[in-house]
């Protein structure tokens, strides 16, 4: 069953979408926002700590919940990559998936 494990992908790896545009890629959209988020919260613990004088924990706490609407307000351009890319690796593994169920039926295309 190699062919489960090794499926094919054109463009030297890259999968591409429905309409045969590449794809784009999930895992720089993923680590962007990521560390985005992340800094956020690091930025908003350091300003607690230093302004408000809250202990490590608290801060951390207050920072997490905090960046949660921030990030949806500040890096609204990232997320939104980061859903495209997201959703085209969706629709490809979708359409990949009927390719192989279509395949295996015997059904020619």
């Amino acid at each position: 069953m190699g062919w489960v494990s090794s499926p094919s992908t054109p463009s030297a790896g890259r999968p591409e979408s429905g309409a045969g545009v590449p794809a784009p890629p999930v895992t720089p959209a993923l680590i962007v926002f990521s560390l985005l988020r992340f800094g956020l919260i690091v930025v908003l613990t350091a300003v607690l700590m230093a302004v408000a004088k809250v202990p490590l924990i608290i801060a951390l706490t207050i920072a997490i919940i905090l960046q949660l609407p921030l990030s949806m307000l500040l890096f609204g351009r990232q997320r939104e990559r980061l859903n495209l890319a997201l959703a085209a690796r969706n629709a490809d593994r979708r359409a990949e998936r009927e390719r192989l169920r279509s395949e295996l039926r015997g059904d020619s295309r």
